[in-house]
């Protein structure tokens, strides 16, 4: 088979979900082998964020097959002290499709004080709280919503497995070393692992083979392998998709691998900034106090001007919007070359929206 030899060391869902991932992105080009790393089981379940259905849908994996070991997952659960608890929504507030700005219009009314609850205005927190769509909902409800999912760990690795093998991905039959040797990764038995490009996929069971993040020589760190963030949001398979996609663009080749690598390095950085002030914002509904002058950027522009994070990050800006109420930010002023509805048509708007939510999303808690 022609094109670059790449080998991935691991045998978790990491490893699976980018092996089959990439294999289709890559329209089968080269060779792929999953080698496999003895590691520690992990957790019964894992969750995976909304972006996933794009690989999901790729992959011809239907909802109704993850719905047999598996539930939907509307939001991110928060922790805080003392076992209190708070949802931070996915989807978005009001149709996307919908006229105009829905959230620059509750800010221009929230720097005024006069907004209505944000958390009354999320159709992704009422099926959170137990609520049943109508099968006639409104078009306009659905397209608000954005799910992930809580699904059986253990399930969904063998089902990725047998997607990725289905498309051509091999396995080995032998294991890479977890030790650390002199040179690169190679098999328990000590033979070299001869690829063009080695993907550390191990979900951080094998010792780090580069002391940074991403494309360094032969060896690219993805997943958890490349940064652990917080726990409460699944960052990490956020992260396997965008390097699939991100290498698949590239198609390694031996002859521009450093200049391949430098300009992945440059795009990982760019997500990785982004994750790291979402996972710290996580880290401060939870009541820790972490560190991010990235974060605290976004606080100042928020508070002063009404403005949510445009930079390249993996929360859109109705997700930032709701972290942000749910810290109690209030912005002082807001564009006003953003957003022209006045306060009663703005009122109106939030009205007809919580109205459809209570009227489509009967029996929440």
């Amino acid at each position: 088979m022609n094109g670059p030899r790449i080998a991935i060391l691991g045998d978790g869902i990491e490893a699976w979900l980018f092996a089959a991932l990439f294999r289709q992105l890559s329209r089968r080009s080269g060779t792929l082998l999953v080698i496999p790393t003895s590691h520690a089981r992990g957790a019964d379940t894992i969750a995976l964020p909304p972006v996933v259905a794009g690989a999901h849908h790729l992959l011809r994996i239907a909802p109704a097959t993850l719905a047999a070991f598996g539930q939907p997952r509307y939001g991110i659960r928060i922790v805080g002290a003392g076992g209190a608890g708070a949802l931070i929504p996915y989807g978005s507030y009001g149709d996307p499709e919908g006229p105009g700005n829905f959230v620059d219009a509750w800010i221009r009314l929230r720097s005024e004080g006069r907004a209505p609850a944000l958390a009354a205005l999320s159709a992704n927190r009422a099926l959170q709280s137990g609520g049943q769509l109508r099968a006639d909902s409104d078009p306009a409800l659905l397209r608000s919503i954005s799910a992930g999912w809580e699904i059986d760990a253990d399930r969904y690795r063998a089902l990725l497995r047998e997607v990725a093998v289905s498309h051509g991905v091999l396995c080995s039959a032998a294991t890479a070393a977890m030790d650390r040797p002199a040179g690169a990764p190679h098999f328990t038995d000590g033979n070299a692992i001869e690829a063009d490009l080695l993907i550390d996929a191990s979900e951080g069971g094998l010792a780090a083979w580069t002391n940074e993040a991403g494309w360094h020589g032969r060896i690219l760190a993805i997943g958890t392998a490349a940064r652990r963030l917080d726990a409460a949001e699944p960052f990490a398979i956020a992260g396997v998709l965008s390097a699939a996609a991100r290498l698949a663009t590239f198609l390694p080749r031996p002859d521009a691998m450093p200049l391949l690598a430098r300009e992945y390095n440059r795009l990982l950085a760019i997500e990785l900034a982004g994750m790291d002030s979402a996972s710290a914002m996580l880290a401060r509904l939870a009541g820790r106090d972490t560190p991010s002058a990235t974060l605290d950027r976004y606080e100042a522009r928020y508070r002063f001007a009404g403005l949510l994070p445009a930079d390249p990050q993996p929360w859109t800006r109705d997700i930032w919007l709701s972290a942000f109420d749910a810290l109690g930010w209030r912005p002082e002023h807001y564009d006003p070359n953003i957003d022209r509805f006045d306060h009663d048509r703005s009122t109106q708007r939030f009205d007809a929206w919580r109205a459809m939510i209570d009227r489509h999303l009967p029996g929440r808690a």
